[in-house]
């Protein structure tokens, strides 16, 4: 496995800061299933299924995005 060059600054591409994000709600969601489930029954029905094409959206949008260099510009 070969990394990205400067990786250890990974966390400033906005698809890494995504990704943290989506894993602590994926892991809220899982050591307390109810009040996720309790803020999922807030959205209209109609919504719930959104939530998972934004967030796909978002992590596509956010890897495809040019994005500014590490350290300089694109």
């Amino acid at each position: 496995m070969k990394l990205i060059d400067e990786c250890r600054q990974a966390w400033r591409f906005a698809s890494v800061r995504l990704a943290i994000v989506a894993g602590v709600v994926a892991g809220w969601a899982a050591s307390d299933p109810q009040g996720f489930a309790q803020l999922v029954e807030l959205l209209p029905p109609w919504a719930r299924p959104l939530v998972g094409i934004a967030v796909s959206a978002a992590a596509i949008g956010t890897r495809m995005a040019k994005q500014t260099r590490i350290g300089g510009d694109a």
